[in-house]
């Protein structure tokens, strides 16, 4: 849907400063990059999150995010990363600015990827694991991967759906990412819960999306989330054949502005074999070789913080003999290779993998609940 008549000038222009400050830095190389031209990118930024455009808001903070670690000179700044998302970013504006001249409302909405959402009233979901993203000096995000525990509206009984929660960084904070989970949202309720193991009550939310690629839940100012009863019928929920990622490839279309973790599979992986550490393709990322049959699949762990609880859970799977507990996690495409995110293992009810045990510190998290008053 095209946005209000009233907000497409200020749009316009928008999308016109995007394009030229992309343009100049591509031109005139990274060591060109002013405080003018990152304004201009935060700008940008915060006009599509006002008007909801999650592509463009989502190309743009990853590379604000980059364009930040070149000017600190970071060694996890990624050159390929940097150049592909202001690309995107800016076929992005051009291409969303033309579909605004000419009022073409299908173009406008096929670059903008902004499903339509409707109203879920009330839902029972479980979490079977979360992603952990921890972007340093910007933010530090969690998404959590849930099944419909019983029909509710659009959603039927087994469906995925997914809940996402982002928390700024303050310069100088010394509190683990995991101390976040226990800030209080506006909903009254702390996402930790989403790790409770037991059944969780949300009320009065919306979803986009579809059954086949996931249903995604967003919370309202009236939603509530509240624990329900234990739950133990995971064994439901992990079952998984290639087969049925085959069928999506063979009907995947490919595009310009396509990313590669937007083909992803949330996939269970069992009698599987975890091969010796490897560096990955990026400053301080870890790769484990993982075999399953005739599968090979490449297990990413992020760097830093981001990655440290996982990786000590991957190195305590390896040392166990016999059968691994099957392992739940995100699979995705890239550069002809199976991609592997691990999110989870089902020793019987979930072992959350990427959430690191120990202890948060009170301190800390008290400054970061006054930081966000």
């Amino acid at each position: 849907m095209l946005p209000p008549t009233a907000d497409r000038p200020k749009l316009r222009a928008t999308l016109d400063q995007l394009s030229a400050a992309v343009e100049d830095l591509l031109l005139g190389g990274l060591t060109t990059a002013s405080d003018a031209t990152r304004q201009t990118l935060s700008g940008a930024m915060q006009e599509a999150a006002r008007l909801r455009l999650l592509r463009l808001g989502g190309t743009l903070r990853v590379a604000t995010e980059e364009l930040g670690r070149f000017t600190r000179q970071e060694k996890i700044f990624s050159r390929r990363r940097l150049t592909f998302f202001l690309n995107r970013a800016w076929l992005l504006s051009r291409g969303m600015g033309h579909a605004l001249d000419t009022s073409d409302e299908k173009e406008y909405d096929r670059l903008t990827w902004s499903p339509p959402a409707q109203p879920l009233p009330a839902v029972e979901v479980v979490c079977l694991g979360a992603v952990k993203k921890v972007a340093e000096h910007a933010f530090v995000a969690f998404e959590f991967r849930l099944r419909a525990v019983a029909d509710a509206g659009a959603v039927k009984a087994g469906q995925k759906l997914s809940w996402s929660a982002v928390f700024p960084l303050k310069k100088g904070q010394d509190i683990p990412p995991e101390g976040f989970l226990h800030l209080p949202q506006k909903q009254k309720f702390a996402p930790f819960l989403f790790l409770e193991r037991t059944t969780l009550n949300i009320a009065n939310a919306t979803v986009s999306g579809d059954e086949t690629s996931g249903w995604r839940l967003a919370l309202t100012d009236q939603s509530t989330v509240t624990v329900g009863k234990p739950f133990t019928g995971w064994d439901q929920f992990l079952a998984w054949s290639p087969q049925s990622a085959i069928d999506r490839l063979a009907k995947h279309v490919p595009g310009p502005l396509d990313l590669d973790t937007e083909l992803q599979e949330e996939i269970v992986l069992r009698d599987y074999e975890i091969g010796k550490a490897e560096d990955g393709d990026e400053p301080g990322q870890t790769v484990y070789p993982i075999t399953m049959g005739a599968l090979t699949l490449h297990a990413l762990i992020g760097a830093g913080t981001e990655g440290k609880a996982l990786k000590k859970s991957i190195d305590e799977i390896r040392k166990v003999r016999g059968a691994n507990p099957p392992l739940f996690g995100l699979m995705h495409y890239e550069r002809c290779r199976l991609v592997f995110q691990p999110l989870a293992t089902f020793p019987g009810s979930p072992d959350y993998i990427t959430i690191s045990k120990e202890n948060v510190n009170k301190a800390a998290l008290l400054k970061a609940m006054d930081f966000r008053s």
